[in-house]
């Protein structure tokens, strides 16, 4: 062991052992570069910490990112992103939703989509509100041409992008459907029921859907849209189109049967109130059932006028209701006001707070508080039905 150590030192006097050493740091440096160049891409701490994901979106986005091996395109990605104005969290939300949109080729996809939208008259602030919802169908196809189709439809790039923005027409994703073969004969079959795309947007997310759907299934839809004794042309047609679309036909014979019973009027009589107000069969049959109940029971209103006014079986029980009932016994019992409950109901909630909450706030100084508080849920014990 000396005698090696006598050998070293001798070596590093007459410098002979650098070429060794040399070539040993030399290899070592590869092999670390090697190693570091290798090393797999963690895309799942690349979601968290660089795109904003907690750990559990990141752990199931990850999979459809194993492929990665760099996060080079990732980056370019999030920098374009951030580039047209969008914000941290609308980034985490793009990427949760569709972590693929981090391999899109920014040069020749993302860009020039994007410069076709600024070509389209789209501001910048239009444009992020857009990519916001729209990221998936940015990057699978060219979106500029099918909204310059869409937008004249709804009247204005606003009103199509906020009835997108609440999932109505399968959200962004109908700028994928197929214009000649889907969209326009659909629309085409809606101009005769005296339909417009804006009309049906303003129904919900249901409604809207239909646009969409295929033609054979839009002629089945309206025929039995037709069935429900509603005419095409009137003002309730959108909304029984709506209705039809979200409930089959058992559903709907079942909550008809239910309704019958309940208000133990005749066929013809619960037909004429499902022609004033077909949305109330997409109410549950539990609701169905309870508010009808309630309209009877605790208001003591008669059947026939509930049939006649069926609008009223429409309205949330426990969100309109009966807080509005609770304000309209206190008044009572107090001796102040004996409205009709309909008039009640039928009132803004803006004209309501006005007209019997606030105009009473002297004789009644707590009546806002108990409006409040039903609304809350929180029902008086000895107003409680």
């Amino acid at each position: 062991m000396l005698r090696l150590q006598n050998r070293l030192l001798s070596l590093l006097r007459n410098g002979s052992a650098l070429p060794l050493l040399t070539c040993t740091n030399t290899s070592l440096h590869r092999h670390f570069s090697a190693t570091a160049s290798t090393s797999p891409f963690a895309a799942e701490d690349y979601l968290v910490t660089a795109c904003g994901l907690t750990r559990a979106q990141a752990l199931k986005a990850s999979k459809e990112l194993s492929h990665l091996r760099s996060p080079s395109n990732s980056d370019a990605v999030l920098s374009f992103l951030s580039g047209l104005g969008l914000s941290s969290s609308d980034i985490a939300a793009i990427v949760s939703a569709d972590p693929k949109f981090l391999c899109s080729n920014v040069d020749k996809t993302l860009a020039p989509r994007v410069a076709k939208l600024r070509d389209l008259g789209l501001s910048r602030p239009q444009i992020a509100r857009f990519v916001s919802i729209g990221a998936p169908v940015l990057r699978s196809c060219d979106v500029a041409s099918r909204l310059r189709f869409w937008i004249p439809l709804f009247g204005s790039f606003d009103k199509f992008i906020q009835s997108v923005s609440r999932g109505a027409l399968g959200g962004a994703a109908i700028l994928r459907r197929d214009i000649d073969k889907v969209v326009k004969p659909n629309i085409a079959l809606l101009l005769r029921c005296g339909l417009s795309v804006h009309d049906l947007a303003k129904t919900g997310i249901s409604g809207a859907w239909v646009i969409v759907s295929s033609p054979e299934k839009l002629m089945e839809l309206v025929a039995r849209a037709e069935q429900l004794g509603v005419q095409r042309g009137s003002a309730q047609f959108k909304y029984a189109l709506a209705t039809v679309s979200c409930l089959s036909e058992e559903k709907i014979a079942s909550k008809m049967k239910l309704l019958k019973k309940a208000l133990g009027c005749s066929d013809d009589l619960l037909q004429t109130a499902i022609v004033k107000h077909p949305s109330i069969l997409r109410a549950s049959e539990d609701n169905l059932r309870s508010t009808v109940e309630f309209l009877i029971t605790e208001v003591g209103l008669e059947p026939e006028y509930i049939v006649r006014r069926p609008s009223l079986i429409g309205f949330s029980l426990n969100g309109r209701l009966m807080p509005r009932y609770t304000v309209m016994k206190i008044l009572q019992d107090k001796g102040l006001l004996n409205p009709k409950f309909s008039s009640l109901i039928d009132a803004s909630e803006k004209y309501f707070i006005s007209r019997f909450i606030d105009y009473y706030k002297e004789s009644v100084p707590e009546l806002a508080d108990m409006y409040a508080a039903a609304r809350a849920g929180k029902i008086p014990s000895e107003l409680q039905p």
